[in-house]
């Protein structure tokens, strides 16, 4: 597996990713989810602003992608629409894709990265507890039929070596 930023070219293949990965829960989630109503231009402002996205990558095929941006308010990186192809889950692209982040945002100077994740989907909290991310914060959707958590990770530093601090 290969795991590179992607470019303002491939904003259509991040786009197309993410819609096959979020179809599921079309008719689902109440309300439904912002994924699948966006449109491969609604990236741009992303990139515009100096975020951008990552594109997993197997035997030459797109498997997965994932978007990131600056979290100011909480001064750290935050990840968002990480996607895996439902016929590639379970090989460990989402694991691969949020380590990738995590090492940008080291990079970055971040000590930290977020995330939100919908209470109604509680697999997908279990998932990124299981990687280290804990909730910080909980909101309501104003329809106040469902709700999501900001979880966040603390990163640990690295010294040259490869050593954590």
């Amino acid at each position: 597996m290969d795991i590179r930023m992607a470019g303002r070219e491939e904003i259509g293949l991040v786009y197309e990713i993410m819609q096959e990965a979020f179809r599921e829960y079309a008719g689902v989630l109440q309300p439904p989810s912002g994924a699948l109503g966006e449109k491969p231009e609604d990236l741009l402002p992303l990139f515009e602003a100096g975020g951008g996205a990552v594109l997993a990558w197997e035997a030459g095929r797109a498997v997965g992608s994932a978007r990131y941006k600056r979290d100011g308010d909480r001064d750290a990186l935050y990840i968002g629409r990480v996607a895996v192809l439902p016929d590639c889950r379970r090989r460990g692209i989402g694991e691969a894709l949020l380590g990738y982040l995590e090492e940008l945002a080291r990079g970055l100077g971040y000590s930290r990265t977020t995330l939100g994740v919908r209470l109604s989907i509680p697999g997908n909290v279990s998932y990124y507890e299981r990687h280290g991310y804990r909730p910080v914060e909980k909101h309501e959707y104003p329809c106040g039929r469902d709700s999501w958590y900001i979880m966040s990770k603390e990163l640990q530093r690295w010294e040259e070596g490869g050593r954590s601090a």
